[in-house]
């Protein structure tokens, strides 16, 4: 069967995804085999399409390489080039036109952001230090091992291990470059992306409950769709307590057409 990714059927695999990955099921790089084979069950519970492991684990490749790509893009356009609202850039063809050379494969979020952020953000963030090392140009080849020096008139051969080879040395600092770099975006990506505890799901999800969105409810239900990205949290959050219930009623009867 080929794999039909709908933005729906996206959606639910990457919730299942995040799943497994809460559960603990995600030593490495991947999910482990068993909790491929448990999302492989639920996701044709939920869809009634039933994919291969190989067919998942080929689109949670893509998907971190769509997340990659996203941060990068990010990373490029943080300032009034951005527009929160639609998480896009805002920017001419002729900065987009630099940005596909500069962020390969970027040019797919010219007019709408990262589908599933938060998701991806829960799947792939604590692996993207080596997507980061990516950037960077490879280092030198190893070096040819030290040549010894020959005493002709003795016959001895001498090695002059004090002396470091110019490309030994070169390569070494390259490493180290790498390793600070590395850090300083571990750290930049993890200060771009930390969210406050008043605006994380399970937070903003009690003040929808506590406005009277009870748990089954219509507007229950489109919260728990909303609130998956940060800027529909802050929005509701914006607002006085009397108006969000309205508010997540109007967002599920656009939606939904009741």
């Amino acid at each position: 069967m080929v794999a039909e990714w709908s933005i729906e059927n996206t959606r639910i695999i990457t919730e299942l995804f995040v799943k497994q990955v809460r559960a603990g099921n995600k030593p490495n790089t991947h999910l482990t085999s068993n909790a491929y084979d448990e999302v492989v069950r639920q996701f044709k519970i939920r869809t009634g399409l039933e994919y291969t492991n190989d067919q998942l684990k080929n689109k949670w490749d893509k998907l971190r390489g769509e997340y990659g790509v996203f941060k990068k893009l990010k990373l490029k356009e943080t300032g009034a080039g951005w527009d929160t609202e639609r998480d896009i850039v805002k920017q001419d063809a002729e900065w987009w036109k630099k940005a596909k050379i500069d962020v390969p494969g970027c040019y797919k979020f010219r007019k709408h952001g990262l589908r599933n952020e938060e998701n991806l953000r829960i799947m792939f963030e604590d692996i993207t230090c080596d997507e980061d090392v990516d950037l960077l140009e490879d280092p030198e080849e190893a070096p040819s091992p030290i040549t010894p020096k020959v005493n002709k008139r003795h016959g001895k051969i001498i090695c002059d291990t004090n002396k470091k080879p110019e490309t030994a040395q070169v390569m070494q600092e390259q490493i180290t470059m790498i390793g600070d770099i590395c850090k300083e975006s571990h750290s930049s990506f993890q200060s771009f992306f930390k969210h406050d505890d008043t605006t994380s799901v399970a937070s903003v999800m009690k003040e929808a409950i506590a406005c009277g969105a009870i748990e089954g409810s219509d507007e229950h239900f489109i919260a728990s769709e909303l609130f998956i990205k940060r800027e529909q949290r802050e929005m509701f959050l914006s607002m006085s307590v009397h108006t969000r219930l309205g508010w997540l009623k109007r967002k599920f009867n656009v939606k939904y057409g009741n």
